[in-house]
């Protein structure tokens, strides 16, 4: 609702611009062209500012441009790791995704959870793999996570512990 309101002032700029264009166009018109413009120019650059910042960003840690690449490339999930239910997961296979961020690559991972508390599950999760870990991590391997309470499906590998031999 909020976003629609910015792309009507967009819109209203626009008018404004062109408006101004067609006033600036004459010297009879000119007295009335030229702030039309300039008014149409400010409001078409702030609205479009605003939009776009909300677009990106968006609400919450996982809307937006940004907060859905971040869930894509699993750097979002940093906030589960200390406050999330504590498992064990199984690497079961991972694969290259083709993406690094800063210079590090993003690997995507089949992992079999574990939970204290409950039945084994599966996940395909995608996070950065520290390069100090590269031979550290391969299929068979148990790493620590720390997953969303609300959604299992969520969750963070925590590189702090070493992966272990299952």
């Amino acid at each position: 609702m909020l976003r629609t309101a910015y792309v009507i002032g967009v819109g209203a700029g626009l008018t404004l611009l062109i408006g101004g264009v067609y006033g600036m166009t004459s010297l009879y018109t000119m007295s009335w062209g030229v702030p039309t413009f300039i008014v149409g120019l400010f409001v078409t650059i702030i609205s479009s500012i605003v939009l776009i910042t909300r677009l990106v960003n968006g609400q919450g840690p996982a809307t937006g441009v940004l907060g859905q690449m971040k869930s894509f490339l699993g750097t979002g999930n940093k906030d589960l790791i200390g406050t999330g239910v504590p498992a064990q997961a199984l690497v079961t296979s991972m694969r290259d995704t083709g993406t690094m961020v800063n210079d590090q690559l993003v690997v995507a991972f089949d992992l079999q959870v574990q939970p204290a508390d409950g039945a084994p599950y599966v996940v395909s999760h995608r996070q950065i793999l520290p390069r100090l870990l590269m031979g550290a991590v391969l299929p068979g391997r148990l790493v620590r996570i720390w997953s969303d309470p609300a959604n299992p499906q969520r969750l963070a590998i925590d590189w702090s512990a070493l992966p272990t031999q299952a």
